[in-house]
Parts: structure tokens; sequence; C-alpha cells
């Protein structure tokens, strides 16, 4: 699936800073996989967070699996961190914004041992 059908299916996220993550960055997506799909809102409030994830994903085909940035558990975020595509707004903007996250990330992993996204779904695999 080509950046521009996917722009088109998210039209409706256009607004929000939206990055693109998993399989489809990778470079392991298939014709079943769907396409993960994170909205960065910057909000602190986990219920305008959920109703707008309900929202959207009510809204978008089910190939995509929105998710809010600031609602995914840290090992995922540290997956975004690492691989993501910028689908709508401002790379540096966002790459700012991560940098904060970046620092979350960086602390909790010098206390716990964590497998990657990736070292988990081969272990899933097998």
């Amino acid at each position: 699936m080509k950046i521009e059908e996917i722009k088109k299916d998210l039209q409706i996220l256009e607004e929000h800073e939206v990055v693109l993550f998993g399989s489809y960055v990778d470079g392991t997506y298939n014709s079943q996989s769907d396409i993960d799909v994170a909205v960065i809102t910057r909000l602190r409030n986990r219920k305008q967070m959920f109703e707008m994830k309900l929202e959207y994903s009510g809204k978008v085909k089910k190939k995509y699996d929105i998710q809010i940035f600031e609602m995914l558990p840290i090992v995922i975020k540290g997956s975004i961190l690492e691989d993501h595509r910028v689908l709508f707004g401002n790379p540096l903007e966002i790459g700012m914004y991560f940098y904060y996250v970046r620092k979350e990330w960086e602390d909790f992993q010098h206390r716990m041992e964590i497998p990657t996204i990736a070292e988990i779904r081969k272990g899933l695999q097998t």
C-alpha cells in the first residue's frame, strides 16, 4: 500500500500529528497486516484521549489500528521512537516532542531489560 493511499484513507486525522509504526514501517507488512497509526495529542486527560480514539477508530477502515500515542505503554512508545514515519504534522516538532519521551524511555530502559517489539514478534512466530 502506498503512503498516498494511506494519507487519503486517514484524511480525518490530518489536523493532528500522526505517525505510522509497526510492520508497515519496519518492512514486515503483508496483505494480512494491519497498519499501526499513532495520533500524537499532547493531551493529559485520559478521558479525552479515549474518546478521541473511539471516534477516529470508528471512522476509518478496519485495516488501520488507531492508537493515541500518549496512552501507549512505554515499550510501544520506545519502539515508535526507534522506527516511525511521519504521516501528518511537522517532523521537526514531532522530533522535539519525541525528545522528551525518549528521556522517559531511556530512564525506563535502565531499570528493566525489555525485549524489543521485533523480538516479541519473533518469539510469537516460533
